[in-house]
């Protein structure tokens, strides 16, 4: 081969090298053009740009009773002020209830109404949420003023209304004599009815069920007294200064009554009228055949009672 032969192929080789490296640059080029892009529209990188931890709820208090306040805390996961909205659900969707400020570090503090259970959680603004914290709200029942006595052969009338108001079972516990129950309306109002079946005091609460918004609950213990009629009579006047069989000195304003069976200091309710007297047994009597009850004059002033007749008594 000449010289100039070999010239020229070697200037050809040289050529299609330069052209094979230009290509490569190229392609190159290209993919890192298309990287660059695809890292500057991601999504999750704009997210997770100056985010310093994930965002955390924290719950003081995981049940609390209906009308109070849950006492909620926690951070954004950014060390700039900035929003986090807490987000409820009860099975129908998340709920904004509140939006929240939060401080230089992240941090937020607030309470949020007890008025359904539910569950929550916290979420920044860009888009993270914190675990889902389960809150449950304790009903409640307000009872209307109570009747303090009940006659044999009539009612004892309880009405109240359950919180949060719904339709729920509804039952009055009377200790030792039974158990009546009834359903509360939509707006939480509730009345049952219980018929004493003998004399004598008796305590008693309602209990309402649990609903879909709160646990079931129960009211504080109330009294009442269940009377029986009894003939009476009274007594006084040409005895002051006598002595009385459970110890004492009789005067016009000795408050007690005499009676032939109860022990000495038995309080009894006595009630003539409108009016209710308690008293306490402290003598023997009466002795006239149909008579329980002798009321000693101060007694008998109190009730407005005439002399004999029929008065009533929870003993």
């Amino acid at each position: 081969m000449s010289y100039s032969r070999f010239f020229r192929a070697l200037m050809s080789m040289l050529a299609c090298l330069a052209v094979f490296a230009a290509l490569g640059s190229g392609a190159n080029a290209s993919n890192s053009a298309g990287s660059t892009g695809t890292k500057a529209g991601s999504p999750a990188k704009i997210e997770t740009k100056g985010r310093k931890g994930p965002v955390v709820l924290k719950v003081a208090d995981y049940s609390v009773n209906f009308g109070g306040r849950f006492r909620l805390r926690g951070k954004s996961g950014r060390l700039t002020r900035g929003h986090i909205r807490i987000q409820s659900s009860n099975g129908n969707g998340w709920q904004t209830i509140r939006k929240v400020k939060t401080d230089g570090s992240g941090h937020f503090s607030v309470k949020v109404a007890a008025r359904t259970r539910a569950a929550l959680r916290a979420v920044a603004g860009d888009g993270h949420r914190s675990k889902i914290r389960h809150v449950t709200v304790i009903g409640q029942i307000r009872l209307d003023r109570p009747e303090r006595y009940v006659k044999l052969g009539r009612s004892l009338r309880v009405s109240g209304v359950v919180l949060p108001r719904g339709s729920r079972v509804v039952r009055l516990r009377v200790r030792g004599q039974g158990t009546v129950s009834t359903r509360s309306r939509a707006s939480g109002r509730f009345v049952l009815s219980f018929r004493p079946r003998e004399n004598g005091d008796f305590s008693y609460r309602v209990q309402a069920g649990k609903s879909s918004r709160s646990t079931g609950d129960f009211s504080l213990f109330r009294r009442f007294s269940a009377l029986r009629p009894g003939h009476a009579s009274y007594y006084g006047p040409g005895l002051y200064g006598n002595g009385v069989a459970c110890g004492g000195t009789l005067t016009p304003t000795t408050r007690g009554v005499a009676n032939k069976y109860l022990p000495c200091g038995t309080r009894v309710t006595l009630q003539y009228g409108g009016r209710t007297v308690v008293a306490r047994v402290i003598d023997r009597g009466p002795y006239v055949a149909g008579r329980d009850w002798d009321l000693t004059e101060q007694t008998k002033k109190d009730l407005g009672f005439g002399g004999v007749g029929v008065v009533w008594t929870n003993k």
